[in-house]
């Protein structure tokens, strides 16, 4: 267990190195690079999102929160905002991982299940897996990258694109064996995270000065922890499951975010778990149906139905679990966390959390390793 920890350690503090490293490194970009990338540059087409989410919202009684998952555009009033803050909702305003990853996988592995039964008589089995894998890990890539577009390279749909799937592209996987005499005491999930932290951070603007991003990727990373403790304390029963991944990560969330929020840790626990299936499962596959469907189509009215019933019934579940009173506006500016201060926090916290999550990984990988070699 010694030499365990020894590796471990020592993993953790050349991991706070690199880290620090990157950050001083993406921080000297040219100012065009730094705040933009060159994807948005070439490959921008919110505008044309926005225009049809205006007309479409005009047609529905929850016209402003329509804008927001339609457009990716802020217009809600005061109180609407206000509640979505002291509700602990705030943050399903995002368009974000949490909605858009299972869909770019629903919509993949409806293309790879055609392709196998397609191919399967004419492909060796194992060519032929091989092959829809990357499939998937592209055309989930290539869906996620659209969306991004259409909603203007946001920080939490980039991380989407980029954490997600980037990671799994063979060729990023193996430049770790080019530099693993450089840094033979990183891991190779680290290694990946840095290399393409650095890509996207090129491709779309400094990631780590970026609020949007490095929320998301909190969220994203506290859900991975906590589905890590709710496995280790729940066995089987996936409804279960779900509902103490969702009660684990609004409490973590709120603990990590209390300094700059009002939020009843209990109400955001509550209201998490009604309105997270909603906005999954309902606005966002819809939003997205309105915006592609012609205005003129025959289902066209029923979608823009259920869409503003499910954004009815989101803004009830806000209001419902809001109890706090203060006149502070949520969209201020001058919140705490949009500061210097708030962007060191930030950082440190996502850094933490991902050593911390790598940590576990490998703890876990090492006592397997040992095991088996035992066996031996």
């Amino acid at each position: 267990m010694s030499h365990l920890n020894y590796f471990l350690y020592k993993n953790i503090f050349f991991s706070i190195i690199l880290y620090t490293v990157l950050i001083i490194l993406l921080n000297d970009f040219p100012e065009e690079i730094k705040n933009n990338g060159i994807f948005k540059q070439f490959f921008d087409y919110s505008n044309w999102v926005e225009q049809k989410a205006k007309i479409t919202s005009a047609q529905m009684q929850e016209s402003n929160l329509a804008l927001n998952f339609l457009g990716n555009l802020r217009k809600l009033t005061f109180s609407e905002a206000k509640a979505f803050q002291n509700s602990g909702l705030i943050h399903l305003l995002a368009i974000s991982g949490g909605q858009v990853v299972p869909l770019a996988n629903g919509i993949s592995k409806i293309f790879s299940y055609i392709l196998f039964y397609v191919l399967y008589k004419y492909i060796n089995p194992n060519k032929l897996m091989n092959f829809i894998n990357n499939f998937k890990i592209y055309l989930s890539l290539f869906i996620s990258l659209i969306i991004c577009s259409l909603f203007g390279w946001t920080g939490a749909l980039v991380r989407v694109s980029a954490l997600s799937y980037f990671q799994s592209i063979k060729f990023i996987q193996s430049q770790y064996l080019i530099f693993f005499k450089l840094f033979p005491f990183i891991t190779s999930k680290i290694f990946h995270k840095i290399f393409v932290l650095f890509l996207i951070s090129f491709s779309f603007g400094n990631v780590f000065i970026n609020f949007s991003f490095l929320l998301s990727a909190i969220g994203a990373i506290i859900l991975e922890i906590s589905s890590y403790i709710t496995n280790f304390l729940i066995s089987n029963l996936k409804i279960f499951k779900a509902i103490c991944n969702t009660i684990l990560t609004s409490f973590f969330t709120g603990i990590i975010l209390y300094p700059f929020t009002n939020i009843d840790l209990i109400n955001s626990c509550s209201a998490n778990i009604l309105a997270l299936p909603i906005v999954c499962f309902l606005i966002t596959p819809l939003s997205l149906l309105a915006i592609f469907i012609p205005i003129h189509f025959v289902f066209y009215p029923y979608i823009i139905y259920l869409l503003d019933f499910s954004l009815y019934i989101l803004k009830k579940i806000a209001f419902t679990f809001s109890i706090d009173n203060s006149k502070k506006n949520p969209f201020d500016k001058n919140n705490p966390i949009f500061t210097l201060e708030g962007l060191i926090y930030l950082n440190t916290i996502l850094i933490i959390l991902w050593i911390f999550s790598d940590f576990l990984k490998e703890r876990k990988l090492f006592k397997a390793r040992n095991k088996f070699l035992a066996l031996k």
